[in-house]
């Protein structure tokens, strides 16, 4: 809080009077609210009856200050440009155009599976709108799913099958800590934790300077500035082959003679635990997953408490899964700069699981669909997932490297390589298997509340 660079981002983030308008998914993990609904639909009923339903749900949507916040429950819903269009207001200038195409259309960029295999959110499987339900328990859940169906079905709205997620763990189906490097966004109460990056609010937020001190292009109607303390909401739904990401770390383990966890954690950048491979390469130590610690590291940069440099990889490898989709200070240039141009491309990320728990050995054999319900937030699509995901993550040469994709989210149809640097022989591992696929997925603008009214006719 010290560095007047920070203190001026947090100056310019909302007021107290702006977090009552956003959404609070904005600001709020609801790791306390540890079971979620999806419901997606396609708003068939005609413009009368999809207002209705909009300005009813409107008012029960969840904003950002907690004193307003009900004890157990919490509502968001987002629209895509088609549920924009279904309620009767043409194609909105200012809304960015990888959302005016559609995820469905953006496979080549994404290194997607063809949308013709998706469940929801291909050309003919639009998604309309977005509703999530966030519970503390099943039971809850289950009664607010069933409440908004129902009012949906009402308006005679075309539903998917409902996504469920639950109970929270905090842990994705491969058995690592999840929803770690979260960049902290100014506007709400608190400060950073240590080591946690201080973003402009307008990344994340539309209606404020972004890392560029720019005002992000925002939709507007009428006059009206629909895009104001909302922002665009990524939703996925990614299946995780479990068994085949431990098959092939087991199988190559024991070829190289070391340590199956050893090789999951290089391949992840992270231990289990959560604790990063720059902060504790030898083996996992949970004390340095402590949230005061978590996030307090850097690859080029000494890492405290330790001695520890790591710009070549020796300890966390350039090609592992968090040092690509946050390459902190070691991109390029000085640390500084690094850190400044990563601050361009940050998300705010608000995944769930689903399906069920893994075996507590996850080399087990096991057929049970399970996986990740991946959500991003940002005011850029094509500068936060999008370029994370193209340029980070499927980047062939990504920070020197060559012929490798991320070997989690590479989706490299099994021809991907993942270099390991070590003394006095790197490890060059090939055939890392395809373990993560797209089910489904969609672009979607998460308004604020007076956007919603708006929306709604009002």
């Amino acid at each position: 809080m010290a560095d007047p660079a920070v203190a001026a981002l947090i100056a310019a983030g909302p007021t107290a009077a702006d977090l009552a308008d956003i959404q609070g998914l904005v600001y709020g993990a609801y790791s306390d609210h540890g079971w979620v609904g999806y419901v997606l639909a396609r708003l068939d009923g005609g413009v009368a009856r999809s207002r209705a339903w909009l300005r009813t749900i409107a008012g029960d949507v969840t904003s950002a200050v907690k004193q307003q916040r009900p004890s157990n429950g919490r509502t968001h819903v987002a629209l895509s440009p088609t549920g924009i269009v279904a309620l009767g207001y043409p194609l909105l200038d200012g809304l960015p155009q990888e959302a005016r195409d559609g995820m469905w259309t953006r496979t080549r960029v994404l290194r997607d599976d063809p949308p013709d295999g998706w469940e929801f959110g291909a050309q003919t499987s639009q998604i309309d709108a977005l509703v999530i339900v966030y519970a503390r328990d099943q039971i809850t859940r289950d009664q607010m799913v069933e409440a908004r169906v129902a009012a949906l079905v009402a308006a005679g709205a075309h539903l998917y099958p409902t996504q469920l997620s639950g109970p929270f763990t905090g842990r994705e189906p491969f058995g690592f800590a999840d929803g770690l490097a979260q960049p902290f966004v100014p506007g709400h109460s608190g400060a950073p934790r240590e080591g946690q990056q201080t973003i402009a609010a307008g990344e994340v937020v539309l209606g404020y300077q972004n890392a560029y001190q720019q005002m992000p292009a925002s939709p507007t109607l009428d006059g009206f500035d629909l895009g104001k303390n909302g922002t665009y909401l990524v939703f996925r739904k990614l299946r995780q082959d479990v068994a085949a990401l431990w098959s092939w770390v087991e199988t190559t383990a024991a070829a190289i003679g070391k340590d199956r966890a050893w090789l999951a954690a290089k391949l992840m950048g992270r231990w289990p635990s959560g604790a990063s491979l720059a902060q504790t390469w030898l083996h996992d130590d949970p004390a340095f997953a402590a949230k005061a610690k978590i996030d307090a590291f850097y690859y080029d940069e000494e890492n405290p408490p330790g001695p520890s440099r790591d710009p070549a990889g020796l300890h966390c490898p350039v090609a592992s899964h968090v040092r690509r989709a946050n390459p902190r200070d070691a991109r390029d240039g000085t640390p500084d700069d690094s850190l400044g141009v990563v601050a361009k491309h940050r998300i705010v990320r608000r995944g769930r699981p689903f399906g069920p728990p893994a075996p507590a050995d996850p080399a087990t054999p096991d057929t049970a669909e399970r996986g990740l319900y991946f959500i991003c937030l940002q005011a850029s699509i094509a500068r936060g997932f999008e370029f994370i995901q193209q340029t980070w993550l499927g980047n062939h040469g990504f920070h020197g490297l060559y012929q490798e994709v991320d070997p989690v989210m590479g989706n490299a149809a099994n021809t991907t390589c993942i270099t390991i640097p070590a003394e006095p022989f790197r490890y060059r591992l090939k055939d890392v298997p395809d373990v993560v696929h797209v089910l489904g997925g969609g672009y979607f603008l998460l308004p604020a509340k007076a956007a919603l009214a708006k929306l709604a006719g009002g």
